[in-house]
């Protein structure tokens, strides 16, 4: 008397169990420690025009010259002065300023941005030091008495952009040792430090003089939780990934004037990082291949 064979699942059910194994657990979701955003990088010129940069005085500094850059750019001059607008006056309102701010960092061309916010100054140039930190008109931007830091955080998390980008920013700009390795590219980290400008979390530069950040808040009152506070404060002015990314762009933009150029527009090839787009579901390659599984199999049965 023979066995009998128990009765196959259907192909269908074969390709499910396939495909649940495959798929990773909360693909709508994300941990608290890793970033939502995933590149979307394309190859783009920037053309700069310097011809127009005789205007300014010989010894004008960087961030005067990218400033005109910026002028000379009818959508970086617009995005511009609507952050301006929105964020001057005695009575700001500090909510519509941040807005405007995200709204220039997020549309104006990466290398305008960079180039206002993160333009090199002489040591001794206080002028130059001053103008870069006004870039993000701190007086209506941040905090009129600064908050404990603990606080903003938590003000933060509470909020899904900001704490997209608070954790896109842990992400890309963990340093992996002191000599300032960023846990990915350098260019990576700076995209999510800008991208942090017009929240909660904004971070400026403390010092005219030097190119120190911080957030705008403090760690007096923290009590027990001192030391995770004092930790959150530090990812920011003392986090040698961030420090030395912004020390080579700067060295870049230093490196842009000091050439002799033999043409009046010199463009850069540079990557051009899109709005982030949250990480991708499941691509049409990969659909493709379980279509075709759920063919053979239902060939073979």
């Amino acid at each position: 008397m023979g066995l009998s064979r128990s009765p196959r699942p259907p192909p269908l059910v074969i390709l499910l169990l396939v495909l649940s194994l495959w798929l990773p657990l909360g693909t709508g979701d994300y941990e608290l420690d890793v970033s939502p955003y995933e590149d979307t990088v394309t190859s783009k010129p920037w053309k700069m025009n310097l011809s127009k940069l005789s205007m300014l005085k010989p010894d004008s500094d960087l961030c005067l010259k990218f400033a005109m850059l910026c002028t000379l750019n009818d959508k970086c001059d617009r995005l511009r002065k609507a952050y301006g607008e929105a964020c001057s006056g005695i009575r700001c309102q500090r909510h519509l300023c941040l807005a405007q701010l995200r709204s220039f960092f997020e549309k104006a061309a990466e290398s305008h941005a960079q180039g206002l916010l993160l333009c090199p100054c002489a040591p001794e140039d206080a002028g130059c030091g001053e103008r870069r930190r006004n870039t993000i008109a701190p007086s209506c931007a941040l905090p009129s008495v600064a908050p404990n830091c603990l606080d903003l955080r938590s003000f933060c998390r509470a909020d899904p952009l900001c704490r997209s980008r608070l954790m896109d920013f842990q992400t890309h700009c963990h340093p992996m040792d002191i000599l300032g390795t960023c846990a990915t590219e350098q260019s990576r980290c700076l995209r999510a430090y800008l991208g942090l400008i017009g929240t909660a979390m904004t971070p400026n530069f403390i010092s005219k003089v030097n190119t120190t950040v911080a957030l705008g808040c403090t760690c007096r009152g923290s009590g027990n939780l001192q030391d995770e506070c004092e930790q959150l404060e530090k990812s920011f002015s003392q986090n040698p990934c961030l420090m030395e990314a912004i020390a080579a762009k700067m060295r870049f933009h230093r490196q842009l004037f000091s050439q002799d150029w033999a043409d009046s527009t010199f463009s850069v090839m540079q990557q051009q990082n899109s709005s982030p787009a949250l990480r991708p579901q499941l691509r049409l390659p990969v659909l493709s291949f379980f279509i075709l599984t759920l063919i053979l199999l239902q060939t073979l049965w």
